[in-house]
Formats: C-alpha cells, sequence, structure tokens
C-alpha cells in the first residue's frame, strides 16, 4: 500500500480501461479523417487529421528577423538603430509588441481565413505558435486580454477574432483571460485612415471595466501603425496596471 493511493492494482486497471478509451479516440480521428478529409489552410494539399498548416507552408511563413525596432518590432534596414522612426517620434502608450510575421504571402492569406471564413482551427493554430513565440521571447505576464469592439460591431462580424485569439492563447499559456477594456464607441474601421486619423479616431473609445496591477498581454489579431495598442494600452495604465506586452499574428 503507498500513501498517494497509486497501487499495483489501481494503475493495472487504469491501463486496461485507457486502452479501448485510446482505441475510440484513435477509431474517431480515422473515421473524421475518412468523411471530412484534412488539408492544409493555406496551399490545400492533404493532411494528417488535426494538422491546420503543412509542415511546406510553416516553412515558408516569412519572420520578422533582427535587425528590429525594440518596442514595436518592426524590421528596421538600418542596424544601427534600435528604434523605428514612428517608435523613435511619439511616446507609446505599450512597452513591447511582438508579431509572428509580416502581413504579406501566407500570413495575410490565414488572417483572412480565421477573420473572414472564420476558420477558427486556424485561430486555434495561431494562439499556439503566439504561445510558443512568448515562451521563447522569455516575457513574464500576469494576465491576458483582448482588444474589444462594441457590441454593433462584433455582431456585424459575428465574433471577434482578437477575443477568440486571446482566449486560446491563455489556455496556451496556462493564464488568466479577462475582459479588461470596452469599446464605448462605434469608430470608423483604421484601414481606410492615414496615421494620423488612426489616432484621433480612436481617442477616448475605450474605458477600463477592471483595475489590476501587473503585467497584461494585449492580443489583437494585426498591428499596423499600432494606433489601436496604443490607446487600449493607455487605457490599461490608466486602470493601475503597470506594463503591456501586445502580441499579434501580423505586423503590416
Amino acid at each position: 500500500m503507498t500513501t498517494s493511493g497509486a497501487t499495483r492494482t489501481s494503475f493495472s486497471g487504469w491501463r486496461w480501461f485507457s486502452r479501448p478509451v485510446r482505441w475510440v479516440r484513435d477509431a474517431g480521428a480515422g473515421v473524421a479523417s475518412l468523411l471530412y478529409p484534412a488539408e492544409c489552410a493555406r496551399c490545400g494539399a492533404p493532411t494528417r487529421w488535426g494538422v491546420v498548416v503543412c509542415g511546406a507552408c510553416v516553412d515558408r511563413l516569412p519572420r520578422i528577423e533582427d535587425p528590429v525596432c525594440r518596442q514595436c518590432g518592426e524590421a528596421l534596414a538600418n542596424p544601427s538603430l534600435d528604434l523605428c522612426p514612428r517608435c523613435g517620434t511619439r511616446v507609446r502608450g505599450f512597452d513591447r509588441a511582438i508579431s509572428l510575421g509580416p502581413y504579406d504571402d501566407g500570413w495575410r492569406e490565414l488572417l483572412h481565413a480565421f477573420k473572414f471564413a472564420r476558420e477558427k482551427a486556424v485561430g486555434r493554430w495561431f494562439a499556439k505558435e503566439l504561445g510558443g513565440r512568448l515562451a521563447a521571447e522569455g516575457e513574464r505576464v500576469d494576465v491576458v486580454t483582448h482588444v474589444p469592439m462594441t457590441r454593433s460591431e462584433e455582431r456585424e462580424r459575428g465574433f471577434n477574432p482578437s477575443r477568440f485569439l486571446a482566449r486560446a492563447t491563455a489556455r496556451r499559456l496556462g493564464l488568466p483571460e479577462r475582459r479588461l477594456l470596452a469599446k464605448v464607441r462605434v469608430t470608423v474601421p483604421q484601414r481606410a485612415l492615414s496615421a494620423r486619423e488612426r489616432e484621433t479616431n480612436l481617442r477616448d473609445a475605450f474605458r477600463g471595466v477592471r483595475s489590476g496591477r501587473g503585467a497584461v498581454l494585449l492580443v489583437d489579431d494585426l498591428l499596423t501603425t499600432g494606433a489601436t495598442a496604443d490607446e487600449c494600452a493607455r487605457t490599461l495604465k490608466k486602470a493601475g496596471f503597470d506594463r503591456v506586452v501586445v502580441v499579434t499574428v501580423a505586423h503590416a
């Protein structure tokens, strides 16, 4: 008899029971692969069941290589600089931004599949990649949140991609995911505006719904000028949080 309760008998019983469970699971995966053949979300090539992006496409996805801006993560043409022109000429609301890759080639296609075709398996794959990138960067955060939409914006889109990514990434990291921000007014889509117009468009568009301390991971799908991330980060810091790290799938 052991004090933990893991007796030889109980272990043997679990091993006996787990065999049919594994068989049913594997058989179910096999049936699913026959009824719904798996294919790569980018190139359409056949894949194993559960594989969202094939290995060849993963290898071809462009990455943002050093040197990069130490604040927003944009690729720098001049290796002697540590800030891009945009971050070097203004005070940012966020402390650092990290992206998986440039908004080009495969990243754009995969983001469109997730955001507009609602391919949520692609969103879960993004979360896995984001979790791995954050672990590699050694960033320590206390809570995960997302860039919010108004109710009408979310109703029109059908879901909030940033919220989906935040929840899935938080599960990957083993961290709590909280709604810390609310969007209080509808804004013009940022893609239709100039860099200066993007900043004024979002002014006072967000409010904090919870106060707190520590470091926040703010999740969004795409970073362009960083105006949205700036405004959200400033709102979070007004609510008491000390540091805001932004993570996105792509950087335009």
